[in-house]
């Protein structure tokens, strides 16, 4: 399992920094490339003022108009250096001080531009030779580029600094954008708890497009689940239904036998017309399947009350429990326990049933159930094994513990507990208590 969000916020992260660093370098050497050119450019006019400053003495020397040159040249190690070789004769700035150049060998109109690392400093240097009086003059002027660079090493940083906070500005914005566009996503729990608790359809209009298959899959799941569990309980219904001809005519047959064979025959005959009349019943509590749906209380229980009323007309059933309770269980699970407690209560209670159902909070968070009724009750040991599958403490009434059995199997899946004791009414009570589920 992994999470979307942090999925789509680490490939905008990687993008963006490969993206960004990228940007840099091409912002780092075009900034250098402008610059170079840009000095580059400075100093070829500098080279164009010293032709211009060239005099031609009689004596056939040649001589620099200082005042024409600019004041840089003349402060030693300045950042800014020239030599001009004319023949056998050199002039060099007075800035060059005891600096060696190397002069290039250029023909006339050549030009040449070079880089120098010249102990701390960085030189940008240019080269050019021309023909002035038939003569080839050949110019070398420099520039100390190593302020520059640190400028454009500062403005880097700024940069990259820029660069790392548009980067978490574009995180934040992006994980705003998800977080607005997953809201809809964040509703599908509660629609699904809807849909199971009261049987409301997801509305496709309040979901993305993307996700509306998964929706129509969902709701087509469910309904196919449902109409299988309908199916296959109107199949159980149906054939205990129809077991009820051939059940009559074995019970005419054993009425030919002989007393001794009869007998054991309609132990057994007892039995299955119990099992029949057990799922026949069944099917009238649980009625229309919803598998999954939560039990409304006001809504579920009190059709339980109204069957088992029609079943047991001479019963009277006192139900007590808070009015809105939702129990946050299967529906048709916890119709099959309250409709088999109550039937057990209806079947041995002389005429006051009662059942409460209550929401807990201590010791562990819950819901408790008692189910009582005014019969004879049972005797201390019999408790302990009213719950055993077949038992049945009462012989003239077929499946005592049958159906003890199964609410069992439904409290244990939900890892409840279900315990037996004597009602002040005289009775039977039965304590079922379930936990929240996780």
């Amino acid at each position: 399992m992994y999470s979307l969000k942090g999925y789509l916020t680490r490939n905008l992260l990687i993008t963006l920094t490969f993206a960004m660093v990228l940007l840099l370098y091409f912002l780092y050497q075009g900034i250098q490339i402008l610059t170079q050119d840009f000095v580059a450019s400075r100093l070829q006019h500098d080279a164009d003022s010293l032709i211009s400053a060239l005099d031609h003495n009689p004596d056939g020397t040649w001589a620099l108009t200082t005042d024409r040159l600019p004041n840089v040249y003349h402060r030693v190690n300045s950042g800014h250096y020239f030599a001009i070789q004319i023949g056998e004769q050199n002039l060099r700035s007075r800035s060059l001080f005891d600096h060696n150049v190397n002069m290039p060998k250029l023909t006339a109109g050549e030009q040449h531009q070079a880089t120098e690392f010249v102990g701390k400093e960085h030189w940008l240097m240019f080269s050019q030779a021309v023909i002035k009086e038939e003569q080839l003059v050949t110019l070398w002027v420099t520039e100390d580029i190593s302020e520059l660079e640190q400028t454009q090493v500062q403005f880097l940083a700024f940069a990259s600094a820029a660069v790392l906070f548009t980067i978490v500005i574009l995180l934040m914005a992006q994980y705003q954008l998800l977080k607005r566009g997953f809201k809809p996503l964040e509703q599908m729990p509660e629609a699904i708890r809807q849909m199971r608790t009261q049987g409301q359809e997801i509305n496709p209009d309040q979901m993305p497009s993307e996700i509306i298959p998964l929706i129509e899959e969902i709701d087509r799941l469910v309904n196919q689940l449902g109409q299988r569990v309908q199916r296959s309980r109107n199949a159980l219904g149906n054939l205990a239904h129809e077991m009820k001809r051939p059940l009559q005519g074995l019970r005419s047959y054993l009425e030919s036998l002989p007393p001794e064979q009869r007998s054991e025959g309609n132990k057994v005959l007892a039995n299955l017309h119990h099992i029949i009349e057990r799922e026949l019943k069944r099917t009238k509590i649980v009625g229309l399947s919803t598998p999954g749906r939560y039990t409304v209380i006001d809504d579920d229980l009190a059709p339980l009350i109204q069957v088992m009323q029609r079943i047991y007309p001479e019963r009277i059933i006192h139900s007590h429990y808070t009015s809105g309770l939702v129990m946050p269980f299967d529906r048709d699970d916890l119709l099959e326990l309250l409709g088999n407690l109550l039937d057990n209560a209806c079947k041995h209670g002389r005429k006051s049933i009662e059942i409460r159902i209550q929401q807990q909070t201590t010791p562990t968070a819950g819901y408790g159930i008692l189910v009582s009724d005014d019969g004879e009750g049972v005797s201390d040991a019999a408790l302990s094994v009213i719950i055993e599958r077949g038992i049945r403490l009462d012989e003239s009434i077929q499946g005592y513990g049958l159906g003890l059995s199964i609410c069992k199997d439904i409290v244990d899946s939900y890892q409840g507990e279900l315990s037996f004791s004597h009602a002040q009414q005289g009775g039977l009570e039965a304590s079922v208590f379930l936990p929240l589920p996780t």
